[in-house]
């Protein structure tokens, strides 16, 4: 086993998967979370993402290879896999990145929504694509927990949501690992990483995050889960404080992979 983290404090899941598949079953029976299209299929199982044939057309998710490192999309040549130009000059702090799709068109327009008091269906849908596209991987990653990327509580209080929560608990519950929401603590509230330029980005998110009193990380393997990676500075920043704290392995999944900079 690759680590163990303490049960002391793990958390309460935030019970999205059955609240979403109720509400789901009552209120949207087989139609798309994003179009609201009839979905043809009629029996819907519990792990569907809930997502009609034209919107994951449209959703730029990463057919070719991908980075191993960073995740972002690489050329089918590609020699070396475990990184690539966007990454190889940059100091991360994580081990792995799993993405599902590149940040742009639906999925940017999917990502923006989940951001908002009404959008953790979406999240759930995406959540579930990241599973059907990438459950070997993920399993193949032993991770001994799932750890979202935490909120600062003036955001979330203004978002009424956080999108990489309930990324986490789809991928934990799929996992049978636990989730641990509140194992990182974001100690300070810092400016959303967009409005910045790239520059300012890793100073920005310096020190931003610190383990909670009462989790214990002995060499434990690490996934940490975000909606969106440009830089990765805040993965990274997030990353640095659970190695600090006795992770030995972070992997990070996130369901938008921005292509520049």
């Amino acid at each position: 086993m690759l680590g163990r983290v303490s049960t002391l404090r793990l958390p309460r899941r935030l019970s999205i998967r059955p609240i979403g598949d109720a509400i789901l079953d009552v209120v949207f029976p087989s139609s798309c979370v994003g179009c609201g299209a009839e979905i043809a299929v009629r029996e819907v199982s519990a792990g569907d993402a809930l997502v009609c044939s034209e919107c994951l057309r449209q959703l730029a998710v990463f057919a070719g290879p991908t980075c191993i490192r960073c995740g972002a999309r690489i050329p089918e040549v590609a020699r070396d896999r475990s990184q690539c130009a966007t990454c190889r000059d940059v100091k991360l702090w994580f081990d792995e990145t799993v993405a599902l799709g590149e940040y742009t068109g639906l999925l940017r327009e999917w990502l923006l929504r989940m951001k908002q008091s009404r959008g953790d269906l979406v999240s759930l849908a995406i959540g579930r694509l990241i599973w059907q596209r990438h459950s070997q991987r993920l399993v193949e990653m032993r991770p001994d927990v799932v750890v979202p990327i935490p909120m600062h509580w003036r955001r979330r209080w203004s978002h009424g949501t956080n999108s990489a929560a309930v990324l986490a608990e789809v991928l934990a519950d799929n996992l049978k690992v636990p989730l641990a929401s509140g194992l990182l603590r974001r100690l300070r509230h810092t400016p959303p990483q967009f409005s910045l330029p790239p520059s300012r980005r890793r100073a920005n998110v310096r020190n931003a995050f610190a383990l909670r009193s009462g989790y214990h990380l002995e060499q434990a393997s690490v996934l940490l889960v975000d909606d969106i990676l440009t830089t990765g500075a805040t993965c990274s920043e997030a990353a640095r404080a659970l190695k600090r704290s006795g992770a030995a392995r972070v992997m990070v999944t996130i369901a938008g992979r921005t292509m520049s900079h």
